[in-house]
């Protein structure tokens, strides 16, 4: 078992337990299980150290991209702080993906972190009840939310990972809401793996069409958020390639202003004369502004 794993071309997972102790139900990566050191403890400064210097060093590191990082285990072994302390002192660019609350321990090592790179916190979901099925041994939504405040006061770069986006359960206008502006929030719809086209999750079936026609759909509703950023569904091998992102949209219209801009166009096609169309449309939009009927 190796420390560092090769993503693509520049970019690397970096797994200090090979198993993951929250056991999300969803997982993508299928790495449920007892965490346990991916590499004996005894041996395990050395490893990091060489596999590290065998890596350009402008090449980003996400630890915990795989599994997570801070597992109830690390409480005691403290693998990633030794990772997060060591990568902090030689530079290197480092991005951390976690749903632990003990991350917050090691907020003295990260300030010190000179790289504008961000710590990840994942939550899919508000629905306290829906989380403790889906992800049953990690921290509550609660709880997550708490973090990523916390961690975004303490002035470090931070964002939200509102993945896998599921219909039903994934509420998005709650968690902008929820989220300071500021952060910026990555949606990506359910993967569904190479050997499947349907998951059940909560005594429900999703298929892969449905959960990729809802997501557009919400895209198309909340695109518009500055602080939103939606990965571009893809089917597999590489499924929702998070390197690929739709547009940000354009904000809508306000509803009172959309009606004016549907006037306008209408006064400019009827009226001959551009002053009377000017006259007019100021007429039209003084009635909408008071809601009066003109005469």
């Amino acid at each position: 078992m190796e420390i560092l794993h090769p993503i693509c071309h520049g970019m690397w997972s970096l797994t200090p337990y090979d198993k993951c102790d929250f056991r999300c139900v969803y997982c993508c990566t299928r790495v449920q299980g007892t965490s346990r050191p991916s590499v004996p403890t005894d041996t395990f400064v050395a490893q990091l150290q060489q596999q590290l210097d065998a890596i350009p060093a402008d090449d980003l590191i996400i630890v915990g991209a795989f599994c997570d990082p801070y597992p109830p285990l690390e409480e005691q072994m403290g693998l990633t702080r030794t990772v997060i302390d060591t990568m902090v002192k030689q530079g290197r660019k480092f991005d951390i993906v976690t749903k632990a609350t003990t991350v917050l321990r090691d907020v003295d090592l990260l300030a010190d972190w000179k790289h504008e790179r961000k710590i990840y916190i994942s939550i899919c979901s508000v629905d306290d009840a829906a989380l403790r099925r889906l992800d049953p041994g990690a921290p509550s939504p609660s709880e997550r939310f708490e973090v990523l405040w916390t961690l975004h006061r303490a002035g470090l770069g931070v964002g939200l990972n509102a993945l896998p986006w599921i219909p039903d359960i994934t509420d998005t206008a709650a968690l902008i809401e929820r989220t300071p502006p500021e952060v910026e929030i990555t949606f990506a719809p359910l993967q569904f793996g190479n050997d499947r086209d349907h998951m059940t999750l909560l005594s429900r079936s999703y298929g892969r069409d449905e959960v990729v026609t809802r997501y557009l759909a919400d895209y198309q509703r909340y695109g518009h958020h500055r602080n939103t950023s939606w990965v571009k569904p893809s089917p597999p091998p590489v499924e929702n390639d998070p390197l690929y992102r739709l547009p940000v949209l354009p904000r809508p219209w306000p509803r009172g202003l959309r009606r004016a801009q549907r006037a306008l166009g209408v006064l400019a096609t009827q009226l001959r004369s551009p002053r009377q169309a000017l006259s007019a449309a100021g007429r039209r939009l003084e009635h909408i502004a008071t809601g009066e009927t003109p005469q």
